[in-house]
This record gives C-alpha cells, structure tokens and sequence, in this order.
C-alpha cells in the first residue's frame, strides 16, 4: 500500500512520440495518479473542473494525436496555468536517431502518417516547438533506459523511497505440492528440527506459541533466521531501486504446516519492521491432518 504523500501535480505530459510518455504516465498511475489519456482538447478545461477536488493528483496526456493540439493548445496551456499555478507540463523528446530506431521496431505507427518516417519526426518536433517552450521540465529519453524514466516520473510524483512502491508477499508451502511459480526467492527450510517429531507439537501449526517457542529456544534455528532475514533485508533494497512492485518470498518444507510456517511468520514481521507493506500466505499448513 503506498502510503499518504503530498501530490505534486496536476500535470499534463506531452512530446514527441515514441519518447515515453505512457512510461511516465503509468509510473504516476500505479502510484495514485488518476491519468487521462488522448482526450479531446475542448473538454480538457472542463476535466480540470470536475477534477478541482482531486486535481493534485490529475495527469491528462496530450499529443499529436489530439486534433489541434499544436495550433490550440498554448492558448488552453495559459488558462489553466492561471486556474490552477501548480499546474506541471511535462515534455518528453528524444533525438531523432533514437526515435528513429524506436519506431522501427514498434507495432504502432508514428501518428503523421503518409510521410516518411523522418521528415514526420522532424515535422512533429518543428509543429511542437512552441509547446515545448511553454513546458516547465523536459525529459530528453534519448539516453534512458524505461526503468530510468520510470524513476524519474516517480520522482516527480514524489515517490522518495522506493519502500513505497514494493509490497513483499511472504509464502509458506509443502514441497509435496509443489514450488509457489511466482516466487522471487525460495528457501527450503527442511533442515530445521522439525517439530512433527514431537507429540505434543505435531497436530499444531508452525505459528502457534507452543511451536514457535519450541523453535526459538534452539540456537541453530536463531541463527539461520538471522542469516536468512540478512539476507533478505540487503536484498529488498535492489529490488526496489530496480522499482519492482511485487516480490514473492517462499519458504518450503515437507508438509508446509511447520517449519515453513514458521519461517515464513518470522520474516514477515522483520521485512514488516523494516518498514515494508508485507502480506503473509500459509498456502498448505491445513492440507495435512496429523494422527
């Protein structure tokens, strides 16, 4: 869950195409922005006013493809930024060379059609030389990767630790059933004591009180948690300056009710303390009945 920040919009993302503005507007989408792609330009003032309870975390997109975008827009720029000053427009560019090499490999065609693709990426610049004048931060992708850009609209979003976009889902399982598929680290647990050899434990849960102090009163069951929550805790961070949004932590063991449990239970509430959104799963601790 991201947790409550101030929004730093409203802001209207526009450029060249193929230069990345859907990368910039999904990145602020998936962090609570509402985004409006491509919509006729006369109805933009009045989106804007429907908006005015929320418009901090309004982006609207406009392009080329919006008819009259070049010729009309400036004008409908100036209203809005005396409506609303903390209006951002936002342009994105990229050097032909790269759009070039952008468009020969994607599906979708420039939107100047019925000109050669270079002489309409110069005509698209050249027709949006005057919005791009009027922006108040242009982004050259020319050099960036879409992980870079992503991180540069999260940014300006306001998304200063990237704790805020990664939710880590911790996951108990049996390997009679199998590895969970989507795990992003799996850890086999089985060379943990195991609780099923104790009467008294073997009908109960890897979370219950009476088998998690049992555990925890054993000297290498402490020092492989630690070792593992270590790890797992140096790892998060890469995986957040990557701007992952899920990771899926698995812990395996025979019949998933004991070990895995409780391992799975520790490192949620370290990767919890940490700071991080976390959800736990025992996926089969109650597919076995224990005589």
């Amino acid at each position: 869950m991201i947790s409550e920040r101030q929004y730093h919009g409203p802001f209207v993302i526009t450029g060249l195409s193929g230069a990345g503005k859907t990368v910039l507007s999904r990145s602020l989408e998936d962090i609570g922005y509402r985004c409006v792609d491509n919509i006729p330009l006369e109805l933009v003032p009045d989106l804007f006013e429907r908006s005015s309870r929320e418009v901090d975390r309004l982006v609207v997109v406009l392009d080329m493809r919006t008819e009259g975008f070049a010729e009309d827009f400036p004008g409908i720029h100036e209203l809005l930024v005396r409506r609303w000053p903390g209006l951002q427009l936002v342009f994105v560019e990229a050097s032909p060379e790269v759009l070039l090499r952008r468009f020969s490999v994607a599906r979708r065609p420039h939107p100047l059609r019925g000109l050669k693709l270079a002489d309409a990426i110069a005509r698209e610049a050249l027709s949006l030389a005057a919005v791009r004048k009027a922006a108040d931060l242009v982004i050259d992708s020319s050099e960036l990767n879409p992980h870079e850009l992503r991180r540069r609209a999260l940014g300006l979003g306001g998304l200063e630790d990237p704790r805020e976009l990664l939710t880590v889902d911790v996951e108990s399982f049996s390997y009679l059933h199998g590895v969970p598929p989507v795990a992003s680290l799996v850890f086999d647990v089985r060379f943990l004591p195991n609780p099923y050899f104790m009467h008294e434990l073997r009908s109960l849960p890897g979370d219950h009180p009476d088998v998690k102090a049992w555990l925890d009163g054993i000297d290498e069951v402490n020092e492989a948690m630690d070792q593992l929550t270590t790890l797992v805790l140096s790892l998060l961070p890469r995986y957040g300056a990557e701007l992952k949004s899920h990771v899926t932590i698995a812990a395996g063991c025979t019949g998933g009710r004991h070990r895995s449990v409780y391992t799975a239970t520790r490192l949620a509430d370290a990767i919890r303390q940490a700071g991080y959104t976390v959800s736990l799963h025992h996926r089969d601790k109650d597919r076995w009945r224990y005589p």
